[in-house]
Formats: structure tokens, C-alpha cells, sequence
């Protein structure tokens, strides 16, 4: 394996897995998102109600919540921080993608809104790691 095919592999991989990640956390937090809307509620660790449990908010006129416990962590709110850094990386990756395979700025937008579209990340990684897995071996077969 030479070189530029070996550093192909490696961002297609690295593309791989945040796609997987992103997209799992974004169907997370969609989950978390129709709760919050639905039952004014966020999911929170080690409240006061138990290791895993949704605490219940009311919502003033001005839209600041109040009622949330005194202890524990809103997984709510984390994972919507912890989702933003992964489509950071997520978006990193789609970018060597786009810069290495020389594609055009069209498939990088389409890449990129998998991480903020949810199932999309699942669509674009299959169909563009079909698609760079082609290029790949037919630069091979050019060498």
C-alpha cells in the first residue's frame, strides 16, 4: 500500500466512525429534544430521584427554567454540548474527505448536514464511503 492510498484509508476511516458517532448522538438528542418539548423534562444523573431519572421544569414567561434538582447532571443538556464537539470533529473529517478526494463543495454541504440532520450521517457515510472505496481503487489500478 503506498502512501497517499494509505493516508485515503485512514481519513475514510476516520470519516467512518464520526458519522457513526454523530449520528447516534443526534437521534440522542432528538429523543432528549421530544421529551423536553413534550413533558417539560430533561434527563438527569444522580438527582435526587435516582441514578437516572427526569426532572420536571416550568418554564417562566421570560423562557428560564425553574425547578431543576440542586445535584446530580442534565444528560440533556450535556449531550447537546457533547454532540456539538463531535460535529466539529465530524466536520473535520468531511473536510479531508472533500480536500483529499478533490470532490466538489456540493458533496461537502451534503456531508455536512448529516451531522445536523438526523439518520443523514448513516445515508452519507454509506453512499460516499461507496464512493471514495471506488476512487481509491481505481487510483490503485492508475499506479
Amino acid at each position: 500500500m503506498n502512501p497517499q492510498e494509505a493516508t485515503l484509508r485512514g481519513v475514510l476511516k476516520y470519516f467512518k466512525i464520526t458519522s457513526y458517532i454523530t449520528g447516534i448522538f443526534l437521534v440522542l438528542i432528538m429523543i432528549l429534544w421530544g421529551i423536553r418539548l413534550s413533558v417539560h423534562a430533561d434527563l438527569w444523573l444522580a438527582g435526587p430521584d435516582g441514578f437516572l431519572a427526569l426532572a420536571y421544569y416550568s418554564e417562566g414567561p421570560d423562557g428560564i427554567k425553574t425547578g431543576f434538582p440542586d445535584t446530580g447532571l442534565d444528560l440533556t443538556t450535556i449531550s447537546l454540548i457533547v454532540h456539538g464537539w463531535l460535529y466539529v470533529a465530524y466536520l473535520f473529517g468531511d473536510f479531508r474527505m472533500w480536500t483529499l478526494f478533490r470532490w466538489n463543495f456540493r458533496r461537502f454541504l451534503v456531508i455536512a448536514l448529516g451531522g445536523v440532520v438526523p439518520l443523514l450521517s448513516f445515508f452519507t457515510e454509506r453512499h460516499f464511503s461507496k464512493v471514495a472505496e471506488q476512487e481509491i481503487s481505481a487510483k490503485k489500478k492508475v499506479a
